[in-house]
């Protein structure tokens, strides 16, 4: 019952659709094709800005390409977006980045800002 459950939720979502090809494929640039493994170890070093600028991109085009919805963060900081994927990232350190971050927009897809609230942004 409760797996009939989810997939009648995500088929009601239509706005939560990944693009990919006819095989189910999709291009992953930068550090998303780095392993959660990889993410986590970066993390606890200087210089991991360049996994925070490709989180950023990925959030900010998820909120561009996704109907009606402002931030797929709600009101969450930077420093809690990256705790809630460095704990799933010890859970699945196999896993890639891109496919931790596609579990965030997915488990806070119901928590998202669906407009600013104030007029500010785009």
């Amino acid at each position: 019952m409760k797996s009939i459950t989810i997939l009648i939720s995500l088929l009601l979502m239509p706005s939560i659709t990944l693009a990919v090809d006819s095989s189910g494929n999709y291009a992953v640039w930068g550090v998303g094709k780095k392993s959660c493994f990889g993410f986590n170890k970066a993390m606890t070093k200087d210089g991991n800005d360049k996994y925070k600028h490709y989180i950023k991109g990925f959030l900010t085009a998820y909120n561009v390409f996704t109907e009606k919805t402002y931030s797929i963060t709600g009101r969450m900081k930077e420093d809690e977006v990256i705790g809630w994927l460095t704990e799933y990232c010890e859970e699945n350190p196999m896993s890639g980045l891109e496919n931790a971050l596609i579990s965030f927009t997915f488990d806070h897809y119901d928590k998202r800002m669906k407009t600013s609230g104030s007029g500010a942004g785009r």
